[in-house]
């Protein structure tokens, strides 16, 4: 299993990412989507990765509440 340091940042709509909850996990997992989904109240909506490797796999409601988390190994 790969050992991750997740920030996971909860989006409300009104406040947006300026005013977003962010706190920082450490997590030990082989399926980082799988973490997300179960670790999340909201649908899965998008997995994708940054330039510097990172998986980045949002949630939300459709209606502006999300739910992101950032995987860096």
């Amino acid at each position: 299993m790969a050992i991750y340091d997740v920030l996971i940042e909860d989006v409300n709509p009104c406040g947006g990412d300026r005013h977003a909850k962010k706190r920082f996990v450490e997590v030990e997992t082989d399926d980082p989507v799988a973490y997300a989904k179960e670790n999340s109240q909201w649908k899965l909506l998008d997995v994708s990765e940054n330039p510097d490797g990172d998986i980045i796999v949002t949630t939300g409601d459709g209606k502006g509440y999300i739910t992101r988390f950032i995987f860096s190994e």
